[in-house]
């Protein structure tokens, strides 16, 4: 697939016409159908009318071109299936509790998730939502937004009196060197009895992503932990390492970035090639009797 990529890339320079754009094309093509087909054009509408611009979504930010060409399609579509997990977690927490519930967002860089269930969500089932980073420029970011962040470990917020119900975090699982630890102790320490993760899709495991594959002369001067994969698991995978920390998952869903009916699903070797080819949600129960056999933690 590498090689058949570079061959078009060849051809489309050596005829005069924009690789980059001509592959964004063809991928923002691929998103709009896999948002339709999987129903979330609607939720994509509304979570446009509730934050218009979503450029500063990651610390890095895009070229204007990029984010209005592929990029807000991208991330929109993705947000609006972890917003529709977001609902369906919140409903199982409320029914299991009985009052509004707070929400801790772990590793949040930006606070849209929490904008977008603040105005989803009524205020009888969602009282609170807060950020949670270690990271100083996101926290700052989503203060001056006006949301609510504290600079601190998920782990440690019983400490500072703030008891979450429910736990989410989008796309941080694989960026950590331990993640079986960072479970571990949410689950043996977090007030929490719920947690929603969603982490990129992979069919088979492997270790690293992509920067971890590049020769040392094309690697950047420092690599922040927003930029590395160290972990891309596959759906077995991730819930058998959520079972070893403590976890059972309640349910699970897969979002698709290309189209699995029709012409669209031609794209799929591109995604998982240059991208992925989805990502996956698991929202998960606190279950400590296989984790507290082991005796390493």
């Amino acid at each position: 697939m590498n090689s058949i990529l570079k061959i078009i890339k060849y051809v489309l320079r050596k005829a005069g016409i924009n690789s980059k754009e001509t592959y964004r094309s063809f991928f923002s093509w691929s998103v709009n159908c896999a948002i339709k087909e999987q129903g979330l054009d609607k939720c994509c509408l509304e979570l446009r009318k509730i934050i218009p611009d979503i450029s500063n979504q990651y610390t890095h930010g895009f070229s204007e071109r990029a984010y209005g060409n592929y990029f807000e399609v991208k991330m929109r579509g993705l947000h609006a299936f972890q917003v529709n997990a977001c609902i369906k977690a919140v409903d199982h927490v409320y029914k299991k509790i009985g009052r509004p519930i707070t929400i801790a967002d772990i590793g949040d860089s930006s606070g849209h998730h929490l904008r977008y269930l603040r105005k989803i969500i009524p205020k009888t089932k969602f009282e609170k939502g807060l950020s949670v980073n270690l990271d100083p420029v996101a926290i700052e970011k989503i203060n001056a937004g006006g949301g609510e962040a504290i600079l601190c470990r998920a782990e440690e917020l019983d400490t500072l009196n703030i008891l979450p119900d429910l736990s989410i975090s989008f796309e941080m699982l694989e960026h950590l060197t331990d993640p079986a630890r960072f479970l571990h102790n949410l689950a043996e320490n977090g007030s929490a009895d719920n947690l929603l993760i969603s982490v990129p899709y992979r069919k088979k495991s492997q270790f690293g992503g992509s920067h971890l594959r590049l020769d040392i002369s094309k690697l950047p001067n420092t690599m922040s932990a927003e930029d590395v994969h160290i972990y891309e698991f596959s759906i077995d995978d991730w819930l058998l390492l959520a079972k070893f920390s403590g976890w059972s998952p309640v349910f699970t869903k897969v979002y698709w970035q290309y189209p699995r009916s029709g012409i669209g699903r031609l794209m799929q070797p591109f995604w998982r090639e240059t991208d992925f080819e989805g990502f996956f949600v698991m929202f998960l129960k606190r279950e400590l009797s296989f984790s507290r056999k082991y005796t390493g933690w």
